[in-house]
């Protein structure tokens, strides 16, 4: 842990993403799949755009005649933009291209495209973490015979670069796939087992996969999973959910009249004395750059600056060592209550093949050997160089919020000792708490009503979706539609309920918890009855409701009134009584 040389030999996962998305226009007069792929593409890079990321897309058009419209000169490929992280610009090139003015190849080869597509990856000058290339096509028109030995021999070049070849079947029927395609998927897929990718219409449906496929490389960490002496195997560990009110958007500092973006340089300075030839004893000081190795840290420590370097900085920073995952044990899974599993938000992992092959293999016989087993497995992560290290338990699951994930385990943190902390006892006099049956019933049929299987997209931000739509009217110069809250409750769901039970438990709801009614009893002008004792409360008209059992029609602070007001030596402490207890105190002591 305390090596420098164990550190330096970590993998580092830099750069961003690379995404290419290719549109079929091949067989467009016949299937008509070109509009419905133009719209979930333009709705992708909107989504893009919304985000402000940084990820670099580019998207093309294959499938017409012949056009030297690219960078590569590749002659059936239409490049709309190049592969560059969006810009409002690109967006509406994309919004604006217009198929018709191309005319439809005669013959599809298939080869050329990808060959494209893997030379505009090599001459990107920026780092990326992962390539992908998401072909938009339907699956019943192969190229001509002769292209497919060559296009085979393509796709088998990007998986030895480490490109992934994703393809989405664009189509509003079942149909039966041809040979081409799943011998193109078996090699995409270095032939392991595979699904033949399923027929969609829906462009928002067609936008989601694509967003999932294109961000399916965004690990919060990659490392080695550390099972025992001499054997790890390679993991990525995901975040499936975002921070609540978390979004990362970039910051410009703009010029006050032109509105141009104002870049700076941060240069560090020292002042040194320079000598002069003529007077040696003279000197003139000048500044000069600070090398990084000359920077000195320091801490006040006894009236005294403690200096350090910056290799000493980082080594205090980080005493943890590098990022890990390391088997500790297991336990079984009975003993990890689900609902107790809320501390912080948990991950997934999932293997990586990119770092150790093989892992894969390893990594379903531990799902598999978990879930026969019941068991967790608890273990120690840090999911960065600086980060400090927590106890997790890793869960087997399948296919998290609905995605098309077959294995893997939900890395749930398990808090510390010091973490943890007693709940106090809010019940006074140690009395046991009762409920009635009605309240049961009533709060039963509350839960079973309100009962609903969550999806994360049954639900949008109505605070940034009515930001993004502002935006996007300004910028794009349209009237947008307006966003449909779908956070706003619907009260039919309420119309069974018993009134009279659920504002017993909870208090008056509707216009009622606005401004509670006054009682019977109250003039106009004064809030409450004066009478001869000065205590505010009408013996007579008391004791009356008492022997006609109508102690209900008092309010609580009216019943809490009558009970202090008879000073009685062995009443319970009020805080906390619901109105039913308040009347039957009452009818107990005061009759």
């Amino acid at each position: 842990m305390d090596s420098d040389e164990e550190i330096e030999d970590v993998q580092l996962w830099k750069g961003v993403p690379g995404t290419i998305i290719l549109i079929n226009a091949f067989g467009n007069s016949k299937y008509k799949i070109f509009p419905v792929a133009h719209v979930a593409t333009c709705r992708l890079i909107r989504q893009y755009l919304r985000l402000s990321s940084s990820q670099n897309v580019s998207v093309c058009v294959y499938g017409t005649e012949d056009t030297a419209t690219t960078t590569f000169d590749s002659k059936s490929v239409i490049e709309i933009f190049p592969l560059t992280t969006p810009t409002l610009e690109d967006f509406k090139k994309l919004k604006n291209f217009d198929i018709s003015s191309y005319a439809e190849a005669k013959e599809l080869k298939l080869s050329d495209v990808l060959w494209h597509c893997n030379k505009m990856f090599s001459n990107f000058k920026k780092q990326l973490s992962s390539r992908t290339i998401i072909l938009l096509t339907e699956l019943r028109s192969p190229p001509i015979a002769a292209d497919h030995k060559p296009t085979f021999k393509k796709v088998m070049d990007l998986v030895d670069c480490n490109i992934d070849l994703k393809i989405i079947n664009l189509s509003d029927e079942e149909y039966q796939i041809d040979e081409f395609y799943k011998n193109l998927l078996l090699e995409a897929n270095k032939g392991q087992d595979y699904k033949l990718p399923l027929p969609m219409w829906d462009s928002k449906e067609i936008e989601n996969l694509m967003l999932i496929q294109s961000h399916r490389h965004l690990a919060v960490a990659k490392m080695d999973f550390e099972i025992g002496n001499g054997l790890s195997i390679g993991v990525g560990i995901y975040s499936l959910l975002k921070k609540s009110g978390y979004t990362q958007r970039k910051k410009s500092n703009l010029e006050r009249d032109t509105n141009a973006i104002v870049t700076k340089i941060t240069k560090t300075m020292k002042h040194s004395v320079v000598q002069e030839e003529d007077d040696i004893e003279q000197g003139v000081p000048k500044e000069v750059p600070l090398l990084k190795s000359e920077v000195l840290h320091y801490q006040e420590y006894g009236g005294e600056r403690v200096q350090f370097t910056d290799q000493e900085m980082k080594t205090i920073r980080n005493p943890f060592g590098p990022s890990m995952l390391k088997l500790l044990g297991f336990k079984p899974a009975g003993l990890m209550c689900k609902e107790k599993w809320y501390f912080k938000m948990s991950y997934f992992l999932f293997p990586n093949e990119g770092s150790l092959e093989g892992s894969t293999v390893a990594f379903k016989a531990l799902h598999k050997a978990c879930k026969d087993m019941s068991v967790v497995a608890i273990c120690v992560l840090c999911t960065r160089v600086n980060s400090k290290p927590v106890i997790v338990a890793l869960s087997p699951t399948s296919k998290p919020l609905g995605l098309d994930v077959d294995i893997g385990f939900d890395v749930i943190i398990i808090p510390f000792m010091e973490s943890v902390r007693d709940v106090p006892n809010i019940v006074e006099d140690d009395e046991p708490v009762t409920v009635n049956e009605a309240n049961k019933t009533v709060m039963g049929d509350i839960l079973n009503t309100m009962r609903f299987d969550y999806k994360p997209y049954m639900f949008e931000s109505p605070k940034e979706q009515s930001h993004y739509r502002a935006l996007e009217s300004l910028a794009l110069e349209e009237d947008l539609d307006p966003f449909i809250d779908t956070t706003h409750p619907d009260p039919n769901i309420y119309k069974d309920i018993r009134e009279d039970l659920f504002e017993e438990i909870f208090g008056p709801f509707g216009a009622l918890a606005i401004k509670r009614s006054a009682s019977a009893n109250q003039s106009g002008g004064s809030k409450r009855t004066k009478v001869e004792n000065g205590s505010g409360i009408d013996e007579n008209l008391l004791q009356d409701r008492i022997s006609s059992q109508k102690v209900n029609a008092y309010n609580v602070a009216q019943l809490k009134d009558i009970l202090r007001f008879k000073n009685i030596k062995e009443m319970p402490a009020l805080t906390g009584l619901k109105k039913a207890e308040l009347v039957d105190l009452v009818y107990k002591y005061c009759s």
